[in-house]
């Protein structure tokens, strides 16, 4: 069958055989898919740049006949982001990212700006750093695009209603990801309380592009609050934790204060 290539990013690889990988790609043509690298541990010439985690490049991908793991014969890796292998945190946050696409996007749906919305996060990760602020505005920013973002300034169930003529910061409300998010008391069956401090830096987080993260800073309480509440969105969405969650929550109690 015909070759076709796409932008596409790294996503996972795994050895298999002698020199072979199975590498997991996020195109911004294809959406996920898999496919068999043959050679790829010993080719240099074809895989120019590697496969390493959320390498950025030009995939060349053929489709087998009646085989759902296509072949990658080859990948240009454009952008390297070398600073994201150099440091742990950076890398924890790579990992992390790749690991929320591969689980919440499904296979071959085309997410082009999904696709765009990662490479922006690894350049800004591989540019600045690790951030707990700018995590959580990618996460935020994945999981709208992707229709599954929560209702964080009014209402999921009445929409508000229930605060007509009040001070809605002043209103209690219950975080329910059952129901879609934030909740209040007058509909809730169950959920956690949520302080009107997590909504409100949930709902700015939300608003934010990936470039202004620089500048914020949240108390390690309050990015708790909002990690936790969106960890629940997205354990909601996948049906369980995530494997790099355990080693970002690792790193960050042993250097920064709980701050992930």
């Amino acid at each position: 069958m015909a070759s076709f290539s796409t932008p596409a990013i790294v996503l996972r690889a795994v050895n298999t055989g002698e020199a072979d990988r199975i590498v997991t790609l996020f195109g911004r043509d294809t959406g996920r898919l898999s496919a068999l690298a043959r050679g790829a541990r010993k080719s240099q010439k074809r895989f120019a740049g590697g496969l390493g985690l959320c390498t950025v490049g030009v995939a060349l991908l053929r489709e087998r006949a009646n085989v759902e793991l296509l072949t990658l014969e080859g990948f240009d890796g454009t952008v390297g982001h070398a600073a994201l292998g150099a440091d742990v945190g950076r890398m924890a946050h790579a990992a992390y990212a790749a690991e929320l696409v591969s689980k919440l996007c499904a296979p071959r749906q085309v997410e082009r700006a999904v696709y765009d919305w990662l490479a922006e996060f690894l350049a800004y990760l591989d540019l600045e750093g690790a951030s707990a602020e700018r995590l959580r505005v990618f996460e935020l920013g994945l999981l709208g695009g992707l229709g599954f973002g929560p209702v964080i300034a009014t209402c999921a169930v009445c929409a508000g209603a229930s605060t007509a003529g009040r001070d809605a910061s002043a209103v209690a409300f219950r975080w329910d990801p059952d129901r879609g998010g934030a909740v209040c008391v007058a509909c809730a069956r169950g959920g956690r309380p949520i302080s009107a401090a997590a909504r409100a830096a949930l709902l700015h987080f939300a608003e934010l592009p990936l470039g202004a993260a620089s500048r914020e800073a949240l108390p390690a309480d309050l990015n708790r609050d909002c990690r936790e509440a969106l960890a629940e969105i997205i354990n909601h969405h996948i049906g369980g934790p995530l494997k790099s969650v355990e080693f970002i929550a690792k790193l960050s109690a042993a250097s920064s204060g709980g701050r992930s």
